[in-house]
């Protein structure tokens, strides 16, 4: 069996691409796709793979200029391309901007008010349409943030962003095939890896009561510690299949709700022109939030250590640095362009994020300047 159904459908095997993209157009009969995916991420043999596997008779459209954040005015203008070329479907390849973008899209496709009408603190929960238009998401090394999620961020055209959270959202199908994975270069894999060990490791302290997100994390986690390595050094099929299963895990526990270094980073995204990878900043900024979270880690510390390969006598923040300390990776948001106004510009966006509650303990806008400020 290669057909998961667990918040919607997920097909998983290796080299399940083709076989998975027709037979789902064809259980939907659409025949005229838009594609979104970023410049780069649909070429070479992937892209062959990917255009062969449509049914016969197949008119595709693609989008590529996907900007870090999904834009209001970029989904303005991509469903303008779905309405004046008749496109019937969407799909949503490679990573996690590509998947948010097209969610983006379909709320402008369905909506005619703003979207801003449709944020979650306007009750976009309840208020976004159920007839979407379909969303197939292919994600590669980066996008399982996304493909299996039902929120969505865009940044406005009058300034600032919103959140989207909606079970409408979520891809109607999401297709995981290792095999795209392969040949990905080592700081994206690492990236990928440290996006997985943050989100399991929030996922699980989170405070909210959900007991198979919490075995999912815990799952995503192991399969990360055990398997990253060898990814890095050797690009083993075997491996990139573990650390994907444990990507869609660590995703898939994010039904606990998005957490803390998802505020900070979007915050950070938001206030800098500097195109930042969101996995690398949760790396270097892991440590500084599980210490400040200390004893109010619910009881949950000794388990996360044993997962994560840490001594039971050790400390949890030092042995998550020990983690990822080789990854190459930026070693500090100044490597990655980010200035001191960036932080302060940050710290303030962040504690207006829902999300910055999302841990055993709520942090104000001076502690995310702390913890921002380790990693500088």
């Amino acid at each position: 069996m290669t057909l998961i159904t667990y918040l919607t459908r997920i097909h998983f095997a290796d080299g399940v691409l083709e076989e998975a993209l027709r037979a789902e157009m064809e259980r939907l009969s659409k025949r005229r796709p838009l594609i979104i995916a970023e410049n780069g991420h649909l070429t070479g043999a992937i892209a062959e793979r990917f255009f062969s596997s449509f049914p016969i008779r197949t008119s595709a459209e693609v989008f590529a200029d996907v900007a870090p954040l999904a834009t209001e005015r970029a989904a303005i203008q991509i469903s303008t391309l779905y309405r004046k070329t008749d496109r019937d479907l969407v799909i949503a390849f490679g990573s996690s901007q590509a998947i948010d973008m097209a969610k983006v899209v379909r709320i402008a496709l369905a909506h005619n008010e703003p979207i801003s009408a449709l944020s979650r603190d306007e009750g976009g929960a309840q208020r976004i349409a159920k007839d979407l238009p379909h969303l197939i998401a292919v994600p590669g090394i980066s996008g399982f943030a996304s493909a299996v999620s039902d929120y969505a961020r865009v940044k406005l055209m009058a300034g600032g962003q919103v959140l989207f959270s909606s079970k409408n959202l979520i891809p109607n199908v999401t297709i995981c095939d290792p095999t795209l994975t392969l040949g990905s270069a080592p700081a994206a894999s690492a990236s990928a890896a440290s996006g997985v060990i943050s989100r399991g490791i929030e996922a699980y302290l989170s405070p909210g009561y959900n007991p198979p997100a919490d075995g999912l994390a815990l799952d995503g986690l192991g399969r990360i510690v055990t398997h990253v390595e060898h990814v890095l050094r050797d690009d083993d099929l075997i491996a990139r299949r573990e650390m994907m299963a444990g990507s869609l895990n660590s995703a898939l526990a994010l039904q606990k709700g998005l957490c803390v270094v998802h505020a900070i980073t979007n915050a950070l995204a938001s206030v800098t022109d500097v195109r930042i990878d969101p996995c690398a900043v949760g790396r270097l900024i892991m440590p500084a939030l599980i210490r400040f979270y200390g004893t109010r880690s619910n009881g949950k510390t000794e388990v996360l250590k044993h997962r994560l390969g840490i001594d039971a006598g050790s400390d949890l923040a030092d042995g998550i640095a020990c983690l990822m300390a080789g990854f190459p990776l930026p070693n500090s948001l100044a490597e990655m362009g980010l200035q001191p106004p960036d932080i302060e510009a940050a710290a303030e966006v962040a504690v207006q994020d829902r999300s910055i509650a999302n841990g055993p303990r709520k942090l104000g806008e001076d502690d995310v300047r702390a913890i921002l400020s380790t990693a500088l």
